[in-house]
């Protein structure tokens, strides 16, 4: 189970086993002093102190953690249970439909429809009636340049606000989907090559409040994202488009963004809730086939 209020303010009390410090002036910390291998040593404080933390910073960070998929799982279900998303089968390592692989590595010749995956600010699964809580991605290949990950605050996003909008926000929820018009026009958008009719309903989407209050914190964060806001629930496409371009480009503002650049071991935990993530194409595209430039990386998610 997620950590309670209680265990969280007895874990701001104690001494903790790890040192924290800050990526950047709002968004992330880097956790240091913490073998994840070992999480069924980590004691219900400590968990529930990083989790904390990931509710206030939005993302946390681990370096140098050789993990398999076993004890990457093991970690996750520290913090509760896992999503089951429907998608992540022929996306899973044998034996693992917990674990989503992105890589541009080939497989039997093919490349994976994970290659380019989340060329678009998105949170995760926000096209289901639950989205995701949190998601850990671990890097085992980086390649050589680029492959990097941005991630934008949508606490700042909703306090750089002016009240006059953010009263104009409160009532209007927005839809999510999988197939937003914005998707389909936007160029590095794959289509889902092979997915059942039982998938292709669940991604159709959902209507959420455009300001959210996160659950944890109790504080607004802005909840729409281009790659899958279609328009807000009882407006046109084309009505939302202007305001929605607007809050689009107020979250992804370089004030608001921390950049990772990957290296081998790391893990980086972020909260859907007050987040969302991009992988600019970076990288040489030309040259994926050489093994400096391999990506690997593996995720699991929380329900």
């Amino acid at each position: 189970m997620a950590p309670t209020s209680d265990t969280v303010g007895q874990a701001a009390a104690m001494t903790l086993p790890y040192q924290s410090r800050p990526l950047s002036w709002r968004t992330g910390s880097e956790i240091v002093g913490l073998d994840l291998r070992a999480s069924d040593q980590l004691g219900d404080t400590t968990i529930a102190a990083l989790w904390q933390l990931l509710g206030e910073r939005g993302i946390l960070l681990f370096r140098g953690q050789a993990m398999d998929h076993d004890q990457h799982l093991a970690f996750t279900r520290r913090f509760g249970p896992l999503a089951n998303t429907g998608l992540l089968g022929r996306h899973a390592p044998e034996g693992y439909p917990d674990i989503f692989t992105v890589t541009n590595i080939k497989k039997g010749g093919q490349r994976s429809e994970t290659e380019n995956a989340a060329q678009q600010w998105h949170s995760d699964q926000s096209f289901l009636p639950v989205p995701a809580r949190a998601s850990l991605l671990r890097c085992v290949h980086a390649p050589q340049f680029g492959g990097d990950t941005m991630f934008a605050n949508m606490y700042q996003a909703y306090e750089a606000m002016s009240d006059g909008l953010k009263a104009t926000l409160e009532p209007l929820r927005a839809w999510h989907t999988l197939f937003s018009t914005r998707s389909q026009r936007l160029s590095g958008r794959k289509a889902f090559s092979s997915v059942s009719p039982e998938e292709l309903e669940r991604m159709r989407g959902f209507a959420h409040p455009v300001i959210r209050t996160h659950s944890d914190t109790g504080r607004k964060t802005l909840y729409v994202s281009e790659q899958m806001v279609d328009h807000f629930d009882g407006w046109s496409v084309e009505d939302s488009a202007p305001l929605l371009e607007y809050l689009f480009a107020l979250a992804v503002r370089p004030a608001h963004t921390y950049r990772h650049r990957w290296q081998p071991g790391d893990i980086i935990f972020w909260d859907n809730r007050c987040t969302m993530h991009y992988a600019p194409i970076d990288y040489d595209f030309d040259g994926m086939d050489s093994p400096a430039n391999h990506r690997l990386m593996f995720r699991s998610t929380l329900a």
